[in-house]
């Protein structure tokens, strides 16, 4: 019973965690359709301003709108390549996801006090249980670290955190902007004839994805306690396992919004990874099991929308 426990409650953390990863991804690759790989970047980015501000003393909340304005800053970038300077998006998330290797590195070295010429050991921010993260700060500190084996602190305050960003995107896209935004993917052609810049609700867009994706790795290094250069590797499987998997599901469902199909989508991934390794299997096949469930996510989206296509024929 108690080890049930034990796996879900690690279930609904990363699930509500991960969640803001896919609902970033909503942005960029369902509604303007473009694959963007600059959240493997942009992922540890946000995880590395979170963490060297909470160290410094600054306020978790703000550490946390810092990491968002980071991220959003480099999906701009990623969006400026693609509609300034017309390169690829493939080519775009790689070209900026590859010079955040670098930017992680040395922001970190640079930010523990380290020295560029060989401080190798400082590529890793420790957020120990004496930093003031947001589940060690009020309200949260109302709430218990244990409960028949589940942190309850944990656990609500990364869900209030993904139902504070799913608000705020299902408000946005409501507005003119996020309107325009729908279209520059819908209809590119659209949004020409209301004389109004395609190009921009692009950037926009990748930078809102970036941003969400910078504010999941925050609450990575929360969860982890730190924040290593390995840590957002397999981040765009995560995103568009759960993306998909969640509007496959419950895409009939007209009642439920896309943001919340996400964040269901986020658990039904990370409790079939729970569940394998609830059944015994090491840890070390876990990327295998990833691409085995992106995989499946890929081949019931497109039998989905065969069916969809068929039905209204």
């Amino acid at each position: 019973m108690f080890e049930f426990l034990g796996a879900l409650d690690v279930i609904l953390q990363d699930g509500f965690m991960y969640a803001i990863i896919a609902m970033g991804y909503y942005v960029s690759y369902t509604i303007l359709d473009f694959p963007d790989l600059t959240v493997e970047g942009t992922v540890l980015s946000g995880g590395v301003a979170f963490g060297l501000l909470v160290t410094a003393g600054v306020n978790p909340w703000i550490a946390m709108t810092a990491a968002f304005l980071v991220g959003f800053i480099f999906g701009a970038i990623t969006g400026i390549l693609h509609v300034k300077l017309k390169i690829r998006p493939l080519l775009c998330g790689i070209l900026v996801s590859t010079a955040l290797i670098s930017v992680n590195l040395v922001t970190t070295v640079v930010g523990m006090g380290g020295n560029l010429a060989g401080d190798g050991a400082l590529s890793t921010i420790d957020v120990g249980r004496s930093v003031p993260t947001l589940i060690r700060t009020f309200p949260a500190t109302l709430l218990p670290t244990d409960f028949f084996g589940i942190n309850p602190r944990k656990i609500i305050s990364f869900f209030v955190i993904a139902l504070i960003f799913k608000l705020i995107l299902d408000v946005y896209l409501k507005t003119k902007n996020g309107l325009l935004l729908r279209a520059a993917g819908n209809n590119p052609q659209f949004v020409t004839m209301l004389a109004k810049n395609e190009g921009r609700s692009k950037i926009l867009g990748l930078a809102i994805g970036n941003g969400y994706a910078a504010v999941s790795g925050a609450l990575i290094a929360q969860s982890r306690g730190n924040i290593n250069q390995g840590m957002g590797i397999g981040m765009i499987v995560i995103g568009l396992a759960s993306l998909i998997i969640g509007l496959s599901v419950f895409g009939r469902l007209r009642f439920m919004k896309p943001t919340t199909m996400v964040i269901l989508g986020s658990i039904i991934y990370q409790a079939c990874l729970g569940f394998a390794t609830f059944m015994g299997v090491p840890s070390a096949y876990n990327k295998i099991i990833m691409a085995i469930l992106f995989t499946l996510a890929l081949v019931l989206s497109a039998k989905l929308k065969t069916k969809r296509g068929k039905i209204n024929a």
